[in-house]
């Protein structure tokens, strides 16, 4: 009998486990479906992020949403072990990140992730939900379309407060493809008519070099100061067919928006495009070689475009302090190297500028407390705060 009531127990224990891993709270807005494992207030706020991004999406591609015939779906699992368990069932395998499954029904398809603290999972979301809306409307376009696109958009920020989703630049693939294109990487770009039908599979053969070359098709396209080419990305839009096959698609591109355009002439505008665009990177490389020659005009403009690409990094607000400090505008000089602390600048070497900065600027007290600081953080420094100490003390 006891035997019997412990089993019934592990039952019970089982039958509410179960009950609990399968509980979904569910979120429907004008456009999206969100099924969440996670609970109400997930599923809307997942629901509200998606609406703003596919409001950000179709600035450039003005699909009539008003016509899907159904929401897009979305499903969110607590777990990866959850997530993993359901694509088993559905596709033999297993993924990281977001992956949208594409079926010929769209009610069917769906955009199915999990959550997690690594910040990859948001860009993957943002990268899946892309392709997503793409194919929402358009089910087979070009691939070096439907992937470039979704690796442009990956970087688009969300702010819930207003509910809108920002359009910002995406170079992560910038410095791989400047040295695909110079030939450094052993291998250059995949020639542009293999690019223009490449398939899945062909393409992960070749991610390394897809990937890039997909995103920087379509920046130059969007992003040249020639109106034509510019041209050539909306007519390669306007030509795609929702009923067409992927080859038919293909085959469309090349016929209405390439026929006429001069490949040699594309490819040598793309070339220096990409040459001449820097990434975060690029520009504080640069931004420090002027600064070692003095060219501080040059030097300041190289970390303000820096900042224009990632503001959560401390190097260009310690540099520009550095700058300041050498034009004698200590003011600013104290405000740059205290936001390059508050962003995880080395904290000695940054206590130690703004200790010399403030006695340059005959804030003696405040000096005085930053090389101390300086020193209780590394010892190493005690020389060279020693020498001001005296200066300001005797």
């Amino acid at each position: 009998m006891k035997r019997l009531v412990l089993s019934f127990g592990i039952f019970c224990l089982l039958v509410a486990t179960a009950s609990a891993q399968s509980t979904v709270f569910e979120f429907a807005s004008d456009n999206y479906q969100v099924i969440s494992e996670i609970g109400d207030d997930h599923a809307r706020a997942t629901g509200e992020e998606l609406e703003a991004l596919i409001a950000l999406y179709n600035e450039d591609f003005h699909f009539p949403l008003e016509d899907l015939d159904s929401r897009l779906r979305v499903r969110i699992f607590a777990t990866k072990a959850r997530y993993d368990a359901y694509l088993n069932r559905l596709i033999g395998e297993q993924r990281d990140g977001f992956v949208y499954l594409h079926y010929t029904d769209l009610a069917k398809s769906e955009l199915v992730g999990y959550v997690s603290d690594d910040p990859d999972m948001r860009t993957s979301m943002v990268h899946q939900s892309f392709i997503q809306f793409f194919r929402a409307f358009i089910p087979n376009p070009p691939l070096w379309l439907r992937e470039g696109f979704a690796v442009y958009f990956e970087a688009a920020q969300y702010d819930a407060d207003f509910g809108s989703a920002v359009y910002r630049e995406n170079l992560a693939w910038l410095d791989t493809l400047k040295q695909l294109v110079a030939g450094e990487l052993g291998t250059g770009p995949i020639p542009l008519e293999d690019m223009l039908s490449i398939d899945v599979a062909s393409a992960r053969d070749q991610i390394d070099v897809f990937y890039p070359q997909a995103w920087g098709m379509v920046s130059y396209l969007i992003n040249s100061d020639d109106g034509a080419v510019n041209r050539i990305l909306w007519d390669a839009l306007s030509a795609l067919d929702p009923a067409a096959s992927l080859s038919q698609n293909v085959r469309a591109v090349q016929e209405e928006a390439l026929r006429w355009v001069n490949q040699q002439q594309l490819l040598d505008g793309f070339i220096t495009y990409v040459t001449n665009r820097r990434s975060f990177r690029g520009w504080i490389e640069y931004g420090v070689d002027m600064y070692n020659t003095a060219n501080y005009a040059e030097a300041e403009n190289a970390f303000n475009q820096a900042l224009t690409l990632n503001r959560d990094n401390f190097i260009p607000y310690y540099y520009l302090g550095l700058i300041a400090y050498e034009r004698g505008n200590f003011g600013l000089a104290d405000f740059q190297y205290q936001s390059a602390l508050e962003l995880g600048a080395d904290e000695a070497v940054t206590l130690y500028a703004l200790g010399v900065n403030a006695y340059a600027d005959n804030r003696f007290e405040d000096a005085v407390a930053y090389l101390e600081q300086t020193v209780d953080v590394d010892p190493a420094y005690t020389e060279r705060a020693e020498n001001l100490l005296i200066r300001i003390r005797g």
